[in-house]
């Protein structure tokens, strides 16, 4: 007899060496582009670039 699948959701996380976590963000796609080619114009990895804007949102903000 065949036992039918978990309705559980299974996750599949890969660890990263540097200890980052994924995390989905819906953007306007014109955003996503500029971001992207930004990204390849700088040498830069796009999530870096993001990281970044963060910190510095964070950095001027007095709760963060």
């Amino acid at each position: 007899m065949v036992e039918p699948e978990s309705t559980e959701s299974k996750t599949v996380t890969r660890k990263r060496a540097d200890g980052r976590r994924s995390l989905l963000v819906y953007m306007d796609a014109d955003l996503i582009k500029r971001l992207k080619k930004t990204a390849l114009d700088h040498e830069r990895n796009a999530y870096d670039i993001v990281e970044e804007a963060v910190r510095d949102w964070f950095s001027k903000r007095r709760d963060g």
